[in-house]
């Protein structure tokens, strides 16, 4: 996962990246110096994210040097669907085949309100359905951040995905340690009340049951009895995250690893902060529910 830009169109209340200064951009060659790097040369997925990729002026030319260094790569994309044209004619030129879009959805009711932006909502729509028109090969899905402002909405917006033929992914919210803990966000969320998880498990098993294609065994694990107020952690030593300040984190929640602008990636990979947190990992009991800030 490479942190390309913290430029972004919206300001959310779960997500302090909008008010992150200075705006930066991550440096092209120290990009293709990145891909380069044994650690993720032709991982299985190659996740590009931001902040708002389609606000990178030059994102094709990202785009062009992955597919060159990384062939084999699958590539993901995650945006808030705000750019239309700017997805459409991208998607139009790019090897769709192996190029997979994930558009970021917090409501069917109180999207606009928690992205802090009147016709978010829309815009991402208009893309999502556009995408699925126009070129239906492309691997697409839409994703919630459950916020106690939207944990009432998650089975009327998974049936609306469900109407619309998109896949529909869910996540409850994580104390991150990338760009949510740089920046302070105007709203520390409380953690989720009782009475909120118990309708978000409700929610959760009656999406299960709708069929649809979802992130289906985050859910079983979320609803799970021994689950209580943890999530089963899903990092892996073989996740990597770059964020756009060259800090390198195996998990999100914990310290950084290393920094690529001081130490090549490899160095990092082999480095003992590297083998400490996989250890540490390897006793982890599972992410805390509902910590204030996630990306989305």
């Amino acid at each position: 996962m490479i942190e390309l830009t913290n430029l972004c169109n919206l300001r959310c209340v779960m997500c302090g990246i909008w008010e992150e200064t200075p705006k930066q951009i991550f440096d092209l060659a120290l990009y293709e110096g990145l891909l380069h790097q044994k650690a993720i040369r032709n991982a299985p997925v190659l996740a590009l994210t931001g902040g708002e990729p389609f606000l990178i002026k030059t994102f094709s030319d990202y785009y062009t040097l992955a597919r060159k260094h990384s062939p084999r790569s699958h590539i993901n994309i995650s945006t808030n669907g705000y750019y239309t044209e700017r997805t459409l004619d991208f998607l139009a030129w790019a090897d769709r085949t192996c190029t997979s879009i994930t558009i970021s959805y917090d409501g069917i009711r109180s999207h606009d309100q928690i992205r802090r932006t009147e016709g978010s909502q829309h815009h991402l729509l208009e893309t999502a359905t556009a995408i699925r028109s126009r070129y239906p090969e492309v691997n697409l899905s839409l994703k919630l951040t459950i916020t106690n402002d939207n944990y009432g909405e998650l089975l009327d917006t998974a049936r609306q995905c469900q109407e619309l033929g998109i896949p529909f992914r869910f996540k409850t919210l994580e104390k991150l340690q990338c760009h949510q803990g740089r920046s302070p966000s105007p709203v520390d969320g409380p953690e989720y009340s009782d009475a909120i998880l118990a309708s978000i498990n409700e929610q959760a098993r009656q999406v299960l049951a709708l069929g649809i294609d979802t992130n289906r065994q985050y859910i079983r694990k979320l609803v799970s009895k021994n689950s209580g107020r943890t999530v089963p952690c899903s990092c892996s030593p073989r996740i990597v995250f770059v964020g756009i300040d060259g800090k390198v984190f195996l998990c999100r929640r914990k310290n950084p690893i290393g920094n690529i602008h001081r130490q090549s990636l490899d160095h990092i990979w082999a480095s003992a902060e590297k083998t400490a947190a996989v250890k540490e990992m390897s006793t982890c009991v599972g992410a805390p529910i509902g910590l204030g800030f996630s990306n989305a």
